[in-house]
């Protein structure tokens, strides 16, 4: 995973750049990579530098052997703090805002990854955990609902049955069991996840850009059959002013490699 050039170190917070991959690295001062308002708040400061940089991939993950044990807990004043305002104005706009990125995102997750570092990880339009990694939304241990998107994530790719199950026990799953039931992409060996993530934001961040970020927007609308059939179309009119277009079929015509330069 790109690590060699580091632009804005925030604390807590840093952004890596390398050619056209960005890289936030979750480094908290609080335990377990936990986060609190300013943390999430300065993400997403971050993910519009690395769009203005010319990401054209973002990888999330943490800085040590914990992606992110989610919110701090021991920062929150019930009587006191105003959790609407939380959600309504930082965590929503920020899981709506990296959800919605204009390129693919991964998570890349080792340890846990639970509560709001759950939920994170699952916006990130693709996720790699190691086996032994830990998924999942503890909140029913404090009283309090899942939040950052994780209702819509487990109901959606796991079923009723099993999402109501997770919500209502707290059980956590690992790495592998989160591979196998489809909640992630995929799990590898501990010490191979970042080889493993490195093989796939090369072959994005190299990819036509405008195709893929066309295709996204049409993932995330879903629909039915003829929803999507139609805004396909909508997408292709649009992809076929793209350089990158014309690039791939040039090189499919002269039997070479395509180079694409994201445009």
């Amino acid at each position: 995973m790109p690590t060699d050039t580091e632009i804005s170190r925030p604390p807590g917070v840093s952004l890596r750049t390398e050619g056209a991959i960005a890289t936030l690295v979750l480094d908290l001062a609080q335990p377990k990579n936990t986060f609190r308002t300013a943390d999430v708040q300065r993400l997403g400061a971050l993910l519009d530098e690395a769009l203005a940089g010319g990401a054209r991939c973002l990888v999330i993950q943490g800085a040590g052997p914990v992606f992110s044990a989610g919110w701090d807990i021991c920062s929150i004043n019930p009587a006191a703090d105003d959790p609407m305002a939380m959600i309504a104005e930082v965590v929503g706009p920020f899981c709506k805002r990296l959800r919605e990125l204009p390129v693919p995102t991964i998570s890349a997750v080792t340890g846990p990854a639970l509560g709001f570092g759950f939920g994170l990880a699952l916006c990130c339009d693709l996720c790699i955990a190691e086996d032994d990694a830990l998924f999942g939304s503890p909140f029913r241990h404090i009283g309090m609902v899942p939040d950052s998107g994780t209702h819509h994530f487990l109901l959606s790719r796991l079923g009723h049955p099993l999402a109501t199950e997770l919500i209502y026990t707290g059980r956590l799953l690992s790495g592998a069991e989160a591979a196998r039931l489809g909640l992630i992409n995929r799990s590898v060996a501990r010490g191979e996840l970042a080889a493993e993530v490195d093989k796939i934001v090369q072959a994005i961040a190299t990819g036509p850009t405008q195709a893929l970020r066309l295709s996204k927007e049409i993932l995330l609308q879903g629909g039915d059959f003829d929803a999507m059939f139609a805004h396909e179309g909508q997408q292709l009119a649009q992809v076929f002013s793209t350089a990158d277009l014309k690039e791939g079929i040039s090189a499919f015509q002269q039997r070479r490699k395509p180079v694409f330069q994201g445009r």
